[in-house]
């Protein structure tokens, strides 16, 4: 899934705003409006000071890099404000799309990069074309299917008992919940010994592309998440309701997708709840950008709480298990941060950013501020000036 730049991954580049007055952009910097329709690029920008940039239409898409080699991808949502330094460059991943970017008289600095940037657009690899058949097959012992070859593809998950086949003189056993594809043109017998009975799901299909070998000539012992698709398909393909068909179709491609990705996932990775995953960093992103737009403001862990409804508990636990800290020092952590960047620019006196920042008292931003960074406010302001 792509991730946008409120994604809080997007941090350690720069920070993420409601509006361009929020986001402090100087009113010398150069603005522009640019159209984009590439998909690569082969440089990227950088700039010494705080870039800015906003989507105006279509999708966007910002790669940005700390040291011109390892990027990160992020859909632009909002106002953002660059770290100075940071490599970026963006592509637009609808046909054509509008950005506004905004930075300093001194202009942009650019980097030839060794490996050129690709966009890989997200299109079917799978093309199904069409389920042929789907049988549901019940053989006694002593089952003997003398064999075939066919033009298209074939598979075969057994639900109870033992099926023996060759395929291109090759043996094999499948046994209870064993699901194999014969490939077009191979040759594959199928039979049950005095011993053994065999009820098994047969589906022939047909492709527009050729699937590659990897999946050849292999059994899969069926995962749970596997199977479920596989009773998906069989209540699609007999329903009458209307598109019916169309789910089967989808289901199938889901199966074999799943087959495609069986070594790099385990049973029980596969009944992890994606949805939940996906929400709960949702939130989080919403959160980390309330508080970054609201540094200027006094609120505390538990207005965090009424305002996006979430326990004081699930949000500590939301905040540990994504970015290993409590929320109430994620807060204290950047407000300091800012704390000294407003004492390096020495229009304020320590009085004025204690209260700018929302701290209760100065003697307790004073505090707090010399066991972050090891000295007082004003030590630090003198420090800078030495």
């Amino acid at each position: 899934m792509l991730k946008r730049t409120t994604n809080y991954l997007f941090q350690t580049f720069g920070s993420v705003f409601y509006d361009m007055k929020s986001a402090g952009q100087n009113s010398a910097t150069i603005s522009n409006t640019i159209q984009i329709d590439n998909k690569s690029f082969d440089s990227y920008y950088y700039s010494s000071t705080s870039v800015y940039l906003s989507g105006q239409s279509g999708i966007v898409m910002l790669v940005v890099s700390k040291d011109g080699i390892n990027y990160s991808e992020f859909v632009i949502h909002r106002v953002i404000r660059l770290n100075p330094g940071v490599y970026f460059n963006f592509v637009s991943i609808s046909n054509t799309s509008k950005i506004h970017i905004a930075y300093a008289p001194t202009g942009l600095n650019q980097k030839k990069m060794k490996v050129p940037y690709i966009y890989e657009r997200i299109v079917s690899k799978i093309d199904l074309k069409e389920i042929l058949t789907c049988f549901y097959q019940v053989r006694k012992s002593n089952y003997d299917f003398p064999g075939e070859s066919h033009d298209f593809y074939e598979l075969t998950y057994i639900d109870h008992g033992s099926l023996h086949m060759t395929i291109d003189g090759k043996p094999y056993q499948l046994n209870k919940y064993d699901l194999i594809i014969y490939y077009p043109g191979q040759f594959h017998t199928q039979s049950t010994d005095e011993h053994s009975t065999c009820s098994y799901l047969t589906i022939t299909f047909d492709m527009k592309n050729d699937m590659d070998a990897s999946l050849m000539n292999r059994v899969f012992k069926t995962r749970k998440d596997i199977y479920n698709v596989l009773s998906a398909f069989m209540k699609a393909i007999q329903s009458k309701e209307y598109l019916s068909e169309e789910l089967a179709l989808l289901y199938l491609k889901e199966v074999l997708i799943l087959l495609y990705q069986f070594d790099t996932k385990s049973d029980e990775e596969s009944n992890i709840n994606p949805m939940q995953e996906h929400y709960e960093n949702t939130l989080l992103n919403e959160i980390l950008v309330f508080i970054h737009n609201n540094l200027f403001t006094a609120f505390t862990v538990e207005d965090l709480c009424q305002k996006f409804s979430i326990s004081r508990s699930s949000l500590q636990t939301l905040f540990r298990s994504n970015i290993n800290i409590t929320p109430k020092h994620y807060i204290s952590n950047l407000k300091l941060n800012q704390a000294k960047l407003l004492i390096q620019e020495h229009k304020y006196t320590i009085s004025e950013i204690s209260d700018m920042l929302g701290f209760t008292s100065i003697h307790y931003f004073s505090r707090k501020f010399k066991l972050q960074y090891g000295m007082s406010p004003t030590d630090y302001a003198k420090s800078i000036n030495q």
